[in-house]
């Protein structure tokens, strides 16, 4: 009997968070616009000697695109990309292999390489705001860690005290 229970109750949880993910992804998209436009991150159209090493996926409309590890790039699709946050590949497709441009390349993934997303801004991000972008991303770990790091502190005090 509890067997049955906790299984109905994990499967009414797996869809409560999937109708809710929808919500989070558009409040995600929503949270990184506003970024851009609190911290004045100016778009840029084309990215010279750009040399594709590397991107991790936030949302179906924004990923962030690697050149170096110094050369970050928050890139914002046109519109929704399906699959996108769960591909394990994806695929540029640039009209000039040295060059990334906003509006006329695009990005596809492996399972559905005919789905090409366009590339519609493209933000260069410094070391501190790619950890804003992705503590936006992430918010549930940076409470976590915060939770932790106060039971961390709380435990350290209550060791000395009792000393």
């Amino acid at each position: 009997m509890k067997l049955i229970t906790v299984i109905l109750t994990s499967l009414l949880c797996m869809t409560a968070c999937s109708s809710n993910n929808n919500a989070i992804q558009k409040a995600k998209n929503v949270a990184f616009h506003e970024y851009v436009i609190t911290q004045k991150i100016e778009p840029v159209t084309r990215v010279s000697r750009f040399r594709f090493q590397a991107w991790s996926s936030l949302t179906d409309e924004f990923i962030i695109l690697s050149s170096s590890h110094k050369r970050k790039f928050l890139i914002e699709l046109a519109g929704y990309c399906p699959d996108l946050r769960w591909t394990q590949a994806i695929i540029l497709n640039r009209l000039n292999t040295a060059t990334l441009n906003a509006r006329s390349d695009s990005i596809s993934t492996v399972e559905a390489p005919q789905i090409q997303c366009r590339i519609k801004t493209i933000y260069p991000l410094t070391v501190e705001q790619l950890a804003d972008i992705r503590a936006i991303d992430n918010p549930k770990k940076d409470q976590t860690d915060e939770e932790e790091s106060g039971d961390t502190q709380e435990q350290t005090s209550t060791e000395t005290n009792s000393k």
